[in-house]
């Protein structure tokens, strides 16, 4: 085998060919899922005691909009600042490496966040046609204004919460892991600790088992959907997409959290005698089986339709 097919063998960088810097050294890169989580926790836990003292925010709390707004901006924004930083000048790779490239991003942002929406709206509506909902209220948002300002700011501050989060496991680990050990392997892992950081979301002691299945899912789903686009922007958008159409969207659970403001589509509640696997139950519906039905279509596309030049 010549060096040259020994190479193209290792060597899976799936935002562009950057040379042998993001080849890091098997053991750092086996373990760097681990070195992002240190990273998040020390970014989360300064920027968290930063709002708590200085300015009193209360995270205990984070039904409170005002906590849960400081938690999607300045918590998970001085992550994606730190994700990159720490690539850039720790591993000493470009970060256009993680997929960050101003290449085409308006359309790569907006079709993203277009198929997040279609996405999530598809889900929501077969839940409905299947019986899993009551509709409580078509666009109660509009009949108090205010509404409408918090909810603006929300679909900025998931944007900033979904590419922290795609930036840490889609850009930094994956492309890390995938320079070094292949593209499967690196899926694998970034997909199943990127539903691992989600166990705790409603307590270790009431886990919805078919939502953390789709969340490995949706990390494997995000992962084509990257590679294929040889970019993050669109996933990043389709992220903070998904999650703000859901909470402020349609007032349903976002990954076992509710947000307290009036939707802006149509207000839907689960059906008392609805099936958890069709609605979720209190995780929302990241925790029906709709959601894996889609979300494996989705999958299957990537990898079975053929690949066009990325536009």
């Amino acid at each position: 085998m010549s060096e040259e097919t020994q190479n193209r063998s290792i060597k899976a960088q799936p935002y562009g060919d950057y040379g042998p810097n993001p080849r890091l050294h098997p053991v750092y890169a086996a373990l760097v899922f681990v070195v992002a989580v240190i990273v998040m926790t020390v970014a989360q836990g300064l920027a968290g005691a930063f709002g708590v003292m200085v300015l009193h925010v209360d995270l205990s709390d984070l039904k409170n909009q005002k906590s849960l707004l400081f938690m999607l901006y300045v918590m998970f924004g001085f992550s994606s600042l730190l994700f990159i930083l720490w690539v850039r000048f720790v591993e000493n790779r470009p970060v256009a490496s993680m997929g960050l490239s101003l290449a085409r991003i308006i359309p790569r942002f907006v079709r993203g966040y277009a198929l997040g929406l279609g996405f999530l709206a598809s889900v929501v509506l077969i839940i409905f046609a299947l019986g899993g909902y009551d509709l409580a209220a078509i666009a109660p948002a509009f009949s108090t204004p205010a509404a409408l300002g918090t909810i603006g700011l929300f679909l900025i501050g998931f944007i900033i919460q979904g590419s922290s989060e795609e930036i840490m496991m889609r850009g930094w680990v994956m492309s890390a892991m995938a320079a070094r050990f292949g593209l499967v392997i690196a899926i694998i892992v970034n997909a199943s600790v990127f539903g691992a950081l989600h166990l705790g979301n409603e307590g270790l002691d009431h886990i919805n088992w078919i939502a953390m299945a789709n969340i490995v899912l949706v990390g494997i789903f995000l992962s084509l959907y990257a590679v294929r686009e040889g970019s993050l922007i669109g996933v990043c958008a389709w992220h903070g997409a998904w999650n703000w159409l859901l909470g402020l969207g349609f007032g349903l659970d976002v990954s076992g959290m509710t947000i307290d403001t009036p939707a802006l589509i149509a207000d839907f509640d689960n059906k008392a005698d609805a099936a958890t696997w069709l609605t979720g139950g209190s995780f929302g519906p990241e925790g029906s089986l709709v959601v894996t039905g889609i979300l494996l279509a989705g999958c299957l596309w990537f990898l079975l339709v053929k690949n066009k030049p990325a536009s």
